[in-house]
């Protein structure tokens, strides 16, 4: 017998031994059931008007609101509210936030309407209030059409209907494809470049690439729009009497 055979033989044995709890509980555990994550309505609206804002100011301002700069870097205030809208879309809310702030600061009215959602989106509701009592689009119906009552065209009713509608019924626009695939990857480069601005500003020759962007895609919209030249349909010659000579070789009928 080893020393460690005599050691367990003299070893004394509880009847009922005491067998402490595990910290962790095991699988066979019954845990509460967690409650589901709820998606609050008035967020879930704010993002989809959001997305449905964005969309249709780059279907139908980028060409004109992108054609001034204040710098190389820095567009005018309509063109940072498109670009804040591009990379909205693109999923880059940050940068989107800095461009309509910036947009917002100079005087553009539709940059704090954008920021009122994307806040509203996020549940920050007390930022998405001030944003919106900075802004100055119209939220009520003060005149209303006496010949159609009980008719609300103001600007968060018309961008609701809008958003409503199906996604097929407002295609994207080539100018608006050619932003979004220019624009976030532009501002990303010039942020890595210039660390050191709080706003992410584009890489060099950004107005004079941007702008031969837009002419390029709007020339090839202009050309898939513009009338093609109708061709004159060849007349079948008509269908001769039974008995009746045809034309005599040479000659035209």
């Amino acid at each position: 017998m080893t020393p460690i055979d005599q050691l367990l033989a003299r070893a004394r044995l509880l009847d009922h031994p005491r067998v402490p709890r595990d910290i962790v509980p095991t699988t066979s555990t019954l845990l509460p059931a967690l409650p589901l994550p709820t998606v609050d309505p008035e967020q879930e609206r704010a993002a989809g008007e959001l997305k449905t804002l964005c969309e249709t100011v780059l279907a139908h301002t980028a060409v004109a609101s992108l054609q001034a700069f204040t710098t190389e870097h820095l567009p005018e205030p309509p063109g940072a509210r498109v670009l804040g809208c591009a990379l909205q879309l693109a999923d880059d809310e940050d940068s989107a936030r800095s461009w309509w702030q910036y947009a917002a600061g100079a005087g553009d009215d539709l940059a704090p309407y954008c920021l009122y959602l994307q806040h509203l989106g996020h549940g920050d509701t007390d930022a998405a209030g001030w944003w919106l009592h900075q802004s100055r689009i119209d939220q009520d119906n003060d005149e209303p059409d006496t010949d159609v009552p009980d008719f609300d065209d103001s600007f968060p009713t018309v961008l609701r209907v809008l958003t409503h509608l199906d996604a097929k019924t407002r295609p994207r626009t080539e100018v608006a494809d050619a932003v979004m695939h220019y624009v976030p990857a532009a501002v990303a480069l010039g942020y890595l470049d210039d660390a050191e601005f709080d706003m992410p500003v584009p890489g060099e020759d950004f107005a004079e690439q941007l702008g031969a962007l837009l002419l390029a895609a709007s020339s090839a919209a202009s050309a898939f729009r513009a009338p093609r030249a109708r061709r004159a349909a060849t007349r079948l010659p008509g269908r001769r009497a039974a008995g009746q000579p045809g034309p005599k070789p040479g000659s035209r009928k």
